[in-house]
């Protein structure tokens, strides 16, 4: 009767708990993530308008997986909080990568404008190709 009853009983689940370079972590967890960083990522590359820049995208959708993977480890989150942390990474990730953009491009600028006997590039050259049809 005992052994009936212990069968009858409902099953455990247990999580898988991976384990890379010492860091020990939930796969399923992990798994939901890195997925939902990776589609939303691809979502915006994919509906964004005009040519596509894959190598960039490969680049920022890297480093927002990245990203998702690292707090999953270090938050040991479940697999709803995986799925959000994987997508707030993939959305966030372009406007990251935008703000340095234009912080290192400022920078650059600040730079050019200091160094002294470097030709000034006449601002049509360095202007959008849509700006330059407005003065037209």
């Amino acid at each position: 009767m005992k052994e009936g009853a212990l069968s009858a009983a409902p099953g455990i689940s247990v999580p898988v708990i991976w384990s890379v370079l010492g860091y020990s972590f939930p796969g399923g967890s992990m798994i939901v993530g890195l997925l939902a960083c990776f589609m939303v990522r691809l979502f915006i590359t994919l509906d964004a308008p005009g040519p596509k820049r894959w190598l960039l995208d490969g680049i920022v959708t890297g480093m927002a997986m990245l990203i998702t993977a690292v707090w999953i480890v270090e938050h040991q989150v479940d697999l709803f909080a995986a799925l959000g942390t994987g997508g707030t990474a993939g959305a966030v990730g372009a406007g990251i990568i935008s703000f340095f953009k234009r912080r290192g491009q400022s920078a650059i600028d600040a730079l050019d404008a200091v160094i002294p006997g470097k030709p000034v590039v006449p601002p049509e050259m360095t202007a959008a190709p849509r700006e330059i049809d407005k003065t037209d």
